[in-house]
């Protein structure tokens, strides 16, 4: 029998997950914690020890499983070659030469993942999946084989795989066993890392993707948002200011736009006014825009964009055309498509972000807007349990139309970059220096571009800035 090494070096924390000999386990880590990494070994070791052994990597979604679970898989492909009898890389399967089979999978196609009896299962970013799809899909494919599973994820609002990391937490058994990892177990998240986050993240957002805390986002989608926010006096300067409009459109529903004024220099977002009215023609619109803009002593050349939803492309009732097809006849127009969650971590972040910043100003004039981030808040779950939300807002009518304008302007306008690095993996252990990679923005053309220099430290502006 061939034995054979793999490179994978695992850290303290994780070889304790290693020797753990439950059937179930449990993990709730921040970002970059090892999750995906650790538990990958855990489902190939399974395979390579126990011959037929079918295993599955689940993840949210089918692209997810291959960029997560299948990405880490081709990492040790080439030292696995003598194991591999062959791979099926369109399915994202992998048949080993002992006859042990692992498939890559996604919850969001359900069919796939019913009828069979599995041996050893990872679930990954479980509290992202539906808790029916556990209960009644996946946990009932381990039972004739009384097969293992591993479920790992960063946290979600308190839903039901925060009631079982908790039960299990309070209530361990012989067969369940339940872990906390922060993302600072990882000796290669360095302070400057974590200080970076806390300037790009607020601290709800912060304590939930790098502490790993369940935190609650029952009431107030935007909790931080206060009078802090809210500005009395702005003078607006298109010689300094970039000029943006957030549009959300609607007719029987109001149409709501916000108009920003971005100071490139410090990232700071002002918004100096909106409009927020209902049975709104296109042209009535492009109307009062001109209007608001004239104003505050503005063209419509000040304006770099406006950002909108991408529903915007069908057709307008009143006009026959599509709001963004009538606004680019005068105006740059972009609407690419964006997850909700993200979008509002990144808004949060401008609201106040974990070291106390605020870099949101709305000026008092604005009060739909205003009124809109009070009132915006989560969908719960059942009336008598607030704790148990869903992740997205809730699209009651009332508050829902300038925060998804002023989230459209953000998500177009702001790429959410975090630090990151050249390669570092965890079977990279080396005592060399670990260089790095910062994603720094231009004040200049606003452009993002790589620097391996601190954000604090030179060059601030790109190449291509520095030549003109």
């Amino acid at each position: 029998m061939t034995v054979r090494t793999l490179t994978y070096m695992p850290f303290e924390y994780q070889a304790i997950l290693h020797k753990d000999t439950h059937r179930f386990k449990i993990v709730v880590g921040g970002r970059r914690a090892g999750k995906s990494k650790s538990c990958f070994q855990e489902m190939l070791r399974y395979a390579i020890t126990n011959p037929n052994s079918l295993c599955w990597w689940v993840a949210p979604t089918y692209s997810e499983a291959r960029e997560i679970g299948y990405e880490e898989y081709t990492r040790y492909e080439e030292e696995l070659s003598g194991a591999i009898l062959c791979v099926h890389k369109s399915i994202m399967r992998v048949e080993l030469t002992n006859g042990s089979k692992i498939y890559f999978k996604g919850a969001d196609r359900k069919d796939s993942l019913r009828g069979r009896g599995l041996d050893f299962l990872v679930v990954d970013e479980a509290a992202f999946i539906e808790k029916d799809l556990w209960t009644k899909v996946l946990r009932p494919a381990l039972s004739d084989k009384r097969g293992r599973a591993i479920l790992i994820s960063t946290p979600n609002g308190r839903n039901w795989f925060y009631l079982l990391h908790t039960t299990v937490s309070v209530k361990g058994d012989d067969t369940w066993k339940a872990y906390h990892w922060p993302s600072s177990v990882n000796p290669l998240i360095t302070h400057e890392e974590i200080s970076q986050a806390k300037d790009e993240l607020s601290n709800n957002d912060f304590r939930q993707e790098y502490l790993a805390e369940f935190v609650t986002k029952a009431g107030q989608v935007y909790d931080d948002f206060s009078l802090d926010n809210i500005i009395h006096d702005f003078k607006i300067n298109p010689n300094e200011h970039y000029i943006y409009i957030g549009a959300d459109f609607g007719y029987a529903n109001p149409a709501a736009l916000v108009f920003v004024a971005v100071d490139p220099l410090t990232d700071t977002v002002y918004q100096f006014d909106e409009i927020y009215e209902a049975k709104m023609s296109m042209q009535q619109m492009v109307d009062e825009i001109d209007t608001k803009l004239a104003q505050h002593g503005l063209e419509k050349k000040h304006v770099r964009a406006i950002y909108t939803d991408p529903a915007g492309n069908a057709e307008e009732i009143t006009s026959g055309i599509s709001p963004v097809d009538y606004l680019r006849g005068t105006y740059t127009v972009i609407n690419k498509g964006t997850k909700i969650a993200p979008g509002l971590q990144l808004v949060r972040s401008f609201i106040l972000n974990a070291n106390g910043h605020i870099r949101y100003y709305v000026h008092e004039r604005c009060k739909e807007t205003t009124r809109s981030l009070f009132g915006y808040t989560y969908k719960t779950v059942s009336k008598t349990n607030t704790d148990l939300i869903h992740e997205e807002p809730d699209k009651d009518g009332l508050h829902d139309h300038a925060c998804d304008a002023l989230r459209y302007f953000f998500v177009n306008a702001y790429d959410n970059a975090k630090w990151i690095t050249d390669h570092i993996e965890q079977h990279y252990y080396t005592n060399e220096p670990v260089r790095t990679t910062v994603i720094k923005r231009c004040p200049k053309c606003k452009r993002p571009f790589a620097s391996h220099t601190p954000k604090d430290k030179k060059p601030f502006i790109c190449k291509d800035c520095m030549i003109d």
